[in-house]
């Protein structure tokens, strides 16, 4: 059994090293989303926004090498800030359309973190697997 868990370590290495990196960048966009939101009375999809690109310089800096394998160049700058706009605007219109029902139904607290989180969790997926084709498919055409 101990081998079986070590092999699938192993072989989900890299998602779960983005996973680990994404939990940081996450905390510290939701750090700044709540705290233009709630204290500064910014707009959602505004602190939204802001929250995201605080995110996306940690994750940018930490995932490129040790994930994807890729070295930083603007080709490489430039796949991940398109994937992370790509996210950004399904970010976006999750987090509004899940707190805009939610919040007749939820405290408004409860509504933004209940919308926050669906609005993190659908785009991990797919800004995750945007880039690890991209990089692999830049990587081949390098080689």
């Amino acid at each position: 059994m101990k081998i079986f868990i070590i092999n699938l370590l192993q072989r989900f290495r890299k998602i779960l090293q983005y996973l680990f990196y994404s939990v940081l960048s996450t905390v510290l966009d939701v750090i700044v989303v709540w705290t233009a939101f709630h204290m500064a009375g910014i707009d959602l999809a505004i602190a939204n926004t802001m929250g995201i690109v605080t995110g996306f310089v940690l994750s940018y800096v930490l995932s490129l090498k040790t994930v994807f394998d890729t070295r930083h160049g603007l080709s490489a700058f430039f796949v991940y800030l398109s994937t992370s706009a790509v996210g950004m605007l399904l970010a976006n219109w999750l987090i509004t359309t899940a707190y805009s029902l939610s919040i007749l139904y939820c405290p408004k607290w409860f509504a933004f973190l209940l919308s926050k989180g669906i609005s993190v969790v659908l785009p991990f997926f797919v800004m995750y697997f945007m880039r690890k084709y991209i990089y692999l498919w830049l990587n081949k055409r390098r080689s």
